[in-house]
Parts: C-alpha cells; structure tokens; sequence
C-alpha cells in the first residue's frame, strides 16, 4: 500500500494550482463522478473539471471584493458536479467560496426558517455573486434587497457557455481567504469561519498522507458538500490526491443507505467517510436480504467522525459486514471540527480502533479510569495529532496548564490548518482562537469547546464544555447519556440528553432523554418498556435522576449535517411542547443544578 502522493506541495501552492497540475499531466483520468441510486450517472475528468472551472473563474474573477478582500460567492446548489465546479472556479478565480445548500421546500416551516439563516448570512458577508438553479434566483433575488444587496445571480449550467476562454491561471495566493464555512449550530448562533487556502492544502495534504491516497485509489461518499467533512474530505483531499471520488446525496443514501456500499464494491473502493450515524445507518436499515454480493475487501479506510464515535456502532459495522470481506481495522475514528479546517486526530492507518471502559464515577470526577467492575462509559480513541507541525493538547481552562494523561480538560489546538477566526467577529476569534496555555505565550491555540483526555496515546472525545449536565455538583457528559441510553434497549436507536429550566424555578433542572427508535415501524415497540429500561439504565450508570423520558419516532431530534445533536434546539422544542411523542414517562421532580 503506497503511503502518500508523490507530490509534496510548495509554499506557494493552492489547490487550483493542483487542479491545474491534474489537467495537464492526468487530462483523461477519472476526478469526480456523481451516482444517484434512481438516476444516471455523471463525470468529468480532472481536464473537464479544470476546464469546466475555469470557465466560471473567468465569470467571477472581475467581481469586486468588499472591506479590502476578494468577492464572497454563495453555492447554494446541490451535490453534484455543478457544486464542484462551482467550488473550484471561486478557487482558480481567487474569489472565496462561501457554502451552502439549496432550500428544503418541503415545509412552510423549513422554508422560513431556511430564508431567515440565509438572510442572516447574506447581511453578514455580503456576496457579490449567488450561484443557484435558475428556478430559485427571484427567492434569492428578494432575499438579496431585504440584506441591502443586489449580487450577481449565476446557475452554473448556463452562465458559462463552452466558448467562454477559461482563466489561465489560478489567480489566489496561499494566504488569501478560500472559504467560509458557517458552523452549523449545534451549540451557538452560526458564525463564518474563515479558511485560507493554505489551510486547505495542509488538511488536504495531511488526509492523504494518513491514508495513502492516490490515483490508484478510489473513494466513495455522500456527504454534504456545503458541510466541511463532505467538501474537504471527499472532495478537496481527492482532488489534492489526484484520486478518483464517486459521490452521491445525503438524500440519495437515506432513500437507498445500500447504494453506498454497493458503489464501494462495484468500483473496490479503498476510502469512505462519513458520521457515526451513516454506518449505523447501514447496519440497521440494510437487511441481509439487500447485502447479498457486496464486496467490501478493497476498504482500506472507513473514516467515522462527528459527536460522538460510537463503540456500539463500530462493533455492530464490523460484525454485520465481515462476511462481505470488512475487515474492522479499516474503521478508523477521526476528531475535527470547521475550525480547524477539518481534520485534527485520526487514528494510525495500522491500528485497529479501541476502546477503553472507564469508570462511569471517575469520569464524573473529570478522570479516565479503565475498570472491569460497576457501571462503566465506554471512550473510542480518536488517534492523534494527523500531522507532524499539528498540536492537540488537553487543556484546564481556567488555569491555562496541559492536564497529564487520563484527565479531563478542553482540546486546544495549534498548527497550519487552524482557521484565521470568525468573519467579522473580532471578540469571538480572540476568545476561540488566541488562547495561550501557560509558560508556552509563544504559541496561539484554538479553544475547540470540546472536552477530552489522552490515554494511552491517544485523544479520547468525552463531551461539549457547555453540555455539561450539572447534578449535584457532578458533571454529566450528554454523550455518555446517551451512549447508555442507546444500548438500555434493542428498540433504541439515536438519544439526546437534555437539561431544561424548570418553568417554575429557574434554579431547578429537569434531566430529559429523548430515545427515538430504530425500528422501521414504531408500533411494533413496547414504547413503555422503552422508557423503564433508558430510565433505570442512566440511574444505574450515571447516579442521574431522570425527570422525564420521551420515545420519539426516528429521526425526530434535531441535529445538524454531521450528526450532532442540536441540544439547545432540542431543549427549546421540548419546553414548547413542539415534540409528538410515542409514549413519555415523567417524574414529578425536578433536582437543583448545583
């Protein structure tokens, strides 16, 4: 297996220089092939695509810029080669590719709340273009003047006609801004995060790297392509590679999730990515039926990411699909966020994935204590550092010193793929982005929010800082919650743990665990015995007096694009009495946070 490309970037490189170098050298090769499980089948070659990008470069290079930078560019489309093309024509053009997605026109509701975020996003980085279906560009053209603004209006399949003269060369430099990637939410209000190009290529480079990519591989996705772990996963670091990806929708998976292992057999994929909840997805929704003649042998790499990496459901991945040829050492469990491009720890490319019990009690006392005996938290190791120049430390936040091995702190981290800060938000990038720890001033770091320990040499993801339930003066980790929650009955699928603000007294909190099942019809479940078992099953394990316990239909928890769970969202709807439970059961207590 080779370890890496040949191609070391220079200093001066972005990755439309790298496009540009594939076009030349590789024209004919495969870059980025697009499958729909009920439709036809679409590529371009790394010629076409450069081609194809260029001649929207040419289109957005005479933009003009506003407050001294390049012109922002909102993709609002699709997956699809349009989007990739897209993305890429802002980066031979030198413009900065703000990402996003088309509306969900599904609802009344999803609509509002879609044009609400949009025109938050708009007043906030101002674009000078919108690149969207024709069909959507008088929505966006309304939405535009409510901001004050009137941009250009472009659908990439008529904008740049075959005899418009592409760019000649890619015109950004490795320190111009590339992308900005709005957080999607999970915790806080979104906010742009600023990614140079540099940063792209460092992440890009350093995902290759780890796992061996390159034009003799082949990687195969369905991720999002306005979320980081779809455009910077699956199709930066391919393109940085010089790999071939093939890429569907996240629709396109959830209609048929098979379509997704199929694809890895079919072209003997050796590189996948996607949540904890897509692999758990194909374990529980594939029946064996549907699993006959894969041949998932050529998997070298499984990346799982997103809160949090599940031992369950790597454990039932491997066993539901060792007969296919998966072997369990491709899983690998990686750590990252927007911030820090998008990769920060994986897990060594020979090791096979593990895990530690730690004692359910230490770890409320902030310490990762392997134990054999009484109620256990089961941690998946994350790796470490994915590159060399890369600095991941554990961090007391308070007294700004590194906590030693097997104790709980927030992950800081320092190197080339840690993002310039937020857009226009100059508190906000110095609180999260120039923390100093202690006796190293020499060094700024970026505050993840995330909490973790190092064990045995490797990052173990123990929950959010601000998530943290408070019981009696004990912290509570939400993911622990609802790892137990998940494996308290064979019914449950998917959890989130919630503390919610007693109407009536402020000063009281009120644990909530929200259990939708897995099960394709809901009404086969006794969804009072649900609740009983998550009930005594988060008393036993984490001494947590449950005030109430809702059994929800699948996918009713609020979460974003990766698979977080929107807590604060999810509390917001429970207190306004917005959820359809199949069945709650409540308590007629509430206990005090403190």
């Amino acid at each position: 297996m080779p370890t890496g490309p040949p191609h070391i970037p220079s200093p001066e490189e972005t990755l439309g220089h790298t496009l540009a170098r594939h076009a030349e050298r590789s024209s004919e090769s495969p870059a980025v092939t697009y499958f729909d499980p009920a439709g036809p089948r679409e590529s371009l070659t790394y010629a076409g695509l450069h081609e194809r990008a260029g001649r929207l470069g040419a289109l957005l290079a005479p933009l003009p810029g506003e407050r001294h930078t390049p012109p922002f560019v909102l993709i609002a489309l699709p997956n699809g080669l349009d989007y990739v093309a897209s993305f890429f024509g802002c980066v031979l053009a030198g413009s900065v590719a703000v990402t996003f997605h088309p509306p969900s026109l599904s609802t009344a509701r999803a609509g509002r709340n879609y044009d609400l975020r949009t025109l938050r996003i708009l007043q906030d980085c101002r674009p000078a273009a919108i690149i969207a279906d024709t069909s959507l560009h008088p929505r966006f053209e309304q939405l535009a003047a409510e901001a004050g603004l009137h941009p250009l209006l472009l659908d990439p399949r008529t904008a740049a006609p075959d005899g418009l003269a592409p760019l000649p060369a890619p015109l950004a430099r490795p320190d111009d801004l590339a992308l900005l990637q709005y957080t999607s939410g999970s915790t806080s209000e979104p906010k742009g995060v600023m990614v140079s190009h540099a940063n792209l290529v460092h992440n890009a480079a350093g995902l290759a790297r780890n796992l061996g990519s390159g034009p003799d591989k082949t990687a195969v996705g369905w991720l999002p392509l306005f979320h980081d772990m779809g455009l910077i996963g699956m199709i930066c670091h391919p393109v940085y590679a010089g790999m071939p990806v093939h890429m569907s929708t996240p629709a396109g998976f959830l209609r048929s999730p098979v379509s997704w292992l199929r694809e890895m057999s079919r072209t003997r994929a050796a590189i996948t990515i996607a949540p904890d909840f897509g692999y758990a997805t194909a374990v529980r929704k594939i029946p064996e039926s549907k699993r006959e003649g894969l041949d998932l042998s050529g998997l070298w790499h499984a990346l799982s990411g997103a809160e949090p990496v599940r031992s369950r459901t790597i454990e039932e991945f491997a066993k539901a699909y060792a007969p296919y040829g998966f072997r369990r050492g491709a899983l690998m469990p990686v750590y990252g966020l927007a911030e820090g491009t998008l990769c920060v720890t994986a897990l060594d490319h020979q090791a096979d994935p593990s895990f530690t019990d730690s004692s359910a009690a230490q770890l409320r006392a902030g310490k990762v204590a392997p134990t054999t005996q009484g109620p256990a938290v089961t941690l998946v190791g994350c790796g470490r550092a994915f590159t060399d120049d890369t600095d991941v430390a554990v961090v007391d936040p308070v007294r700004r010193l590194r906590m030693p091995d097997g104790e709980v702190g927030e992950i800081w981290v320092s190197g080339p793929s840690v993002a310039g800060g937020y857009w226009q938000r100059a508190e906000a990038t110095a609180r999260t982005f120039g923390a100093r720890i202690e006796a190293e001033p020499q060094r700024p770091y970026l505050r993840t929010g995330d909490l973790g320990a190092w064990h045995e040499g490797q990052l173990h993801i123990v929950g959010r800082l601000k998530d943290v339930i408070v019981h009696h003066g004990v912290n509570h980790h939400p993911q622990d919650i609802e790892a137990t929650t998940e494996d308290a009955h064979p019914a449950v699928g998917r959890a989130a743990a919630l503390d919610v603000p007693d109407t009536t007294d402020p000063g009281l909190l009120r644990v909530v665990i929200l259990a939708e099942t897995g099960a394709y019809n809901s009404r086969d479940v006794d969804h009072d015995a649900v609740a009983t078992a998550v009930r005594g099953a988060v008393t036993e394990v984490h001494g947590l007096a449950v005030t109430a316990v809702a059994v929800l239909r699948p996918g009713s928890v609020p979460r974003t694009t990766s698979g977080k769970v929107q807590r604060r969202e999810a509390a917001r709807r429970w207190a306004a009495g917005e959820f359809r439970p199949l069945a709650v059961w409540h308590s007629d207590k509430a206990v005090k946070g403190t």
